[in-house]
């Protein structure tokens, strides 16, 4: 993630300073934005590990915000986080969004703040100085997210149908899918899987072969579920979304679960463009991974 060089003429909590100590300000993407009809779907959650930057927030004399940016549409917009919340789900018309979208956290003063001077403050850099801080003014920054806007993605493509998160139990299990009790059929990922997911799907290149890995084999376990339920377990399913756009796909298609022994066949007549897609990105890599010819 970048980093900022820019100085300021007082404490600023950075992961590039050292302005602050014991103490960090970041934003996370707990699901990775998708297109749902026009509407650009994100949801943004930040932490904070600073009492005195969380008081000031407490008491209205600083906000936590993110910058939103696509320069290739010109959209630049600034979203506020509630007071009481450190998540945010954003929808913004697809539209408005072109190539890439570029996502930075601040915590900025909503007043002026004078004296500004906090115990996590370094004392070896600012002493004992006191400083004076306009409204506007930045208090914190959060290492940023660029999302690739122009790569297919079937998870993506599919919102209605998968998403994906981080895992805030069992961290021993890698993955696990939820389908019982979201519209959306929900891979949890442990905190170090998903933090490799999320770097990963920064690189345009092995994005779409990334999604394919996770969306394929749960559609076949989804799949495979619909087709042993009981009539009682499906009646269960009757709210969720994702099963209500699964079973028009099936319908669409005149596919009877009942008659077919593969659902992994079922997975690839649903979602063609998946496979097609997986090969072709993994043919790209494969060629990259290539040394050039006349080595030997």
């Amino acid at each position: 993630m970048k980093k900022t060089n820019i100085n300021y003429p007082y404490p600023v909590l950075s992961a590039s300073n050292e302005d602050y100590i014991n103490s960090s300000f970041d934003i996370e993407l707990p699901v990775n934005p998708y297109v749902e009809g026009d509407l650009a779907k994100i949801e943004i959650c930040y932490s904070l590990k600073s009492q005195g930057i969380q008081e000031l927030i407490e008491n209205d004399k600083a906000r936590v915000t993110v910058y939103l940016e696509s320069v290739e549409a010109e959209y630049r917009k600034i979203f506020y986080f509630p007071k009481s919340s450190t998540s945010l789900a954003l929808d913004i018309n697809k539209n408005n969004l072109s190539k890439k979208l570029q996502i930075k956290g601040y915590i900025i003063a909503n007043t002026k703040i004078s004296p500004f001077k906090l115990q996590e403050h370094n004392p070896d850099l600012f002493g004992s100085v006191p400083f004076s801080i306009n409204k506007g003014d930045i208090i914190a920054i959060a290492d940023g997210y660029t999302i690739p806007l122009e790569n297919f993605d079937p998870l993506v493509d599919r919102p209605s149908i998968f998403s994906i998160r981080k895992q805030t139990e069992n961290q021993n299990e890698e993955i696990s899918v939820d389908m019982l009790t979201r519209d959306k059929i929900t891979i949890l990922l442990n905190e170090d899987t998903f933090t490799k997911y999320q770097i990963l799907y920064q690189a345009s290149d092995v994005r779409s072969l990334l999604a394919s890995m996770f969306a394929v084999p749960v559609l076949v376990d989804a799949l495979s579920y619909i087709k042993n339920a009981d009539p009682e377990k499906i009646e269960e399913l009757q709210e969720l979304k994702w099963y209500q756009v699964v079973k028009a796909k099936i319908k669409e298609l005149n596919l009877d679960l009942r008659k077919e022994d593969s659902m992994t066949k079922i997975a690839n007549i649903i979602l063609p463009h998946v496979f097609k897609t997986n090969i072709e990105s993994f043919t790209d890599v494969f060629k990259a991974l290539l040394p050039s010819g006349g080595d030997e």
